[in-house]
């Protein structure tokens, strides 16, 4: 009789652990469908989909580095204006106004929608915004109120409508009931993804690539049990000899006995097995022989490679923004063109939404200003780099004098206005062009022509 075993990660494995976690929690295509409750569940759980980033580090990861290079990487003013307001300035500029937008974006990226609350004065006067954990958010049917869930406690939220004159309290989530200071509600901007199933959540984009990440943990697990077990991974079990019936003990309960003992550790790698064999002679033998380790090994780091490749592409962040590459150094060609493209794609695009966001609510709506935002590209390059490429811009005339120093990096402080008289100057050999076009003295272009007129209208004479 010969028992083959081979430990490696199977299909029914990683199928028991995508049951567990499986994050699909409504089948239902319309949220105006009867829920049976004051609010619309979500088409997909979020402690579920909050699990997930537990269970992946590499999944984690990217939603991490999505918010933080979209939020971080600074922001410019747009006016027509002149000089941007102080309030504004001090506002936008404020690191606190910075993590707070991080955070409701990281929520965005893992639930597909995400809460901000308005912060107003006594006299009802924007000062600010404020997080607010996603996990426990909800929104009420009627779609003009949101609630905070937290075991039994309950707090309510005004869905962000500057046409809505009703105050709502935030503790019986009633409209114009016993309302004061301490129980009107805030405003909350909803911001979700768009999808079929939910007009109201959103789906997140990494869900196409849900066994890759359940994956990752399984082969995490599996690693974990081969370390404790200590056994011998990858071997066949030969059994020889003559193997006894005692009574109602046959052969046959024996081989199920011994498929059994196989069945229970097949889920744990490496585990060492231990049976009993009937037979009181000395001609049973046991042979255990080991089979191809290196190969299967080399198969089982190819799976966990190809699992974190695939997460990696379902977030567009490319591995070498996370430090993951093969290139050379983080200035390697290939390196530079993969962050570049990230930068201008995958970033570009989540920047652009926030961007809007900002300049809409915030800004136009709530500060009643003309003023725009927006967040500058992501950039990789080590700060030698970008002001080595940024002098030698300026020095052969692709940059005027303004826009260079409005591009130096944020520790230098530094910016000119563009009503600024030497903002358009540009410079060639590090001198103006100005004076290499026309000397020392500044050129009246318009009594140059003139005399180039009159010069021309005597020689016809």
């Amino acid at each position: 009789m010969m028992i083959v075993k081979s430990n490696t990660l199977k299909d029914s494995i990683i199928k028991s652990v995508l049951h567990e976690y499986d994050v699909k929690s409504q089948e239902i295509s319309k949220d105006e469908l009867n829920y049976g409750t004051e609010i619309i569940d979500p088409v997909y759980d979020p402690f579920l989909l909050d699990k997930l980033r537990e269970m992946s580090g590499t999944h984690d990861s990217c939603i991490v580095v999505k918010s933080e290079d979209a939020i971080f990487s600074g922001k410019k003013f747009i006016t027509t204006l002149g000089e941007v307001p102080d309030n504004i300035k001090n506002l936008l500029e404020d690191f606190d106004f910075d993590e707070e937008l991080e955070s409701f974006l990281e929520d965005y990226e893992t639930f597909g929608f995400a809460g901000l609350e308005i912060l107003r004065n006594d006299l009802g006067e924007f000062v600010g915004i404020n997080h607010i954990n996603s996990l426990y958010l909800r929104m009420c049917r009627d779609k003009e109120r949101v609630v905070q869930k937290i075991g039994a406690d309950e707090n309510y939220f005004k869905l962000y409508n500057p046409k809505e004159n009703r105050y709502l309290n935030r503790e019986s989530g009633l409209w114009d009931i016993d309302i004061n200071k301490d129980t009107i509600a805030n405003d909350l901007i909803w911001f979700n993804k768009k999808c079929s199933e939910s007009k109201v959540y959103g789906k997140p984009d990494y869900l196409s690539e849900l066994p890759a990440i359940v994956t990752d943990e399984a082969i995490i697990q599996y690693q974990q049990g081969y370390f404790k077990s200590n056994g011998v991974p990858n071997y066949i079990i030969t059994i020889t000899g003559n193997i006894e019936e005692d009574g109602d003990y046959t052969l046959d309960d024996f081989e199920s006995d011994l498929e059994k003992e196989f069945k229970d550790i097949s889920n744990e790698p490496g585990t060492a097995l231990c049976l009993t064999i009937p037979s009181t002679e000395n001609d049973v033998n046991v042979n255990v022989t080991k089979i191809g380790e290196e190969r299967k090994e080399g198969s089982f780091l190819d799976l966990s490679e190809k699992v974190t490749d695939r997460i990696y592409r379902v977030h567009h962040v490319p591995k070498e923004r996370l430090g993951d590459s093969d290139s050379e150094g983080i200035s390697s060609n290939r390196t530079e063109t993969l962050l570049k493209n990230y930068s201008k794609s995958t970033v570009a695009i989540i920047q652009k939404r926030i961007a809007n966001l900002v300049n809409k609510v915030i800004l136009k709506t709530e500060l009643q200003s003309e003023v725009k935002i927006e967040f500058l590209p992501a950039n990789f390059e080590g700060e030698d780099t970008q002001l080595e490429r940024l002098i030698k811009l300026l020095q052969n005339g692709a940059l005027t004098l303004g826009e260079f120093i409005n591009r130096l990096p944020d520790k230098y402080r530094l910016e000119m206005s563009e009503e600024d008289e030497y903002y358009n100057t540009r410079f060639m050999n590090n001198q103006s062009l100005d004076t290499i076009l026309y000397g020392d003295t500044p050129m009246d272009a318009e009594g140059k022509l003139n005399t180039m007129i009159n010069n021309l209208s005597e020689d016809m004479i």
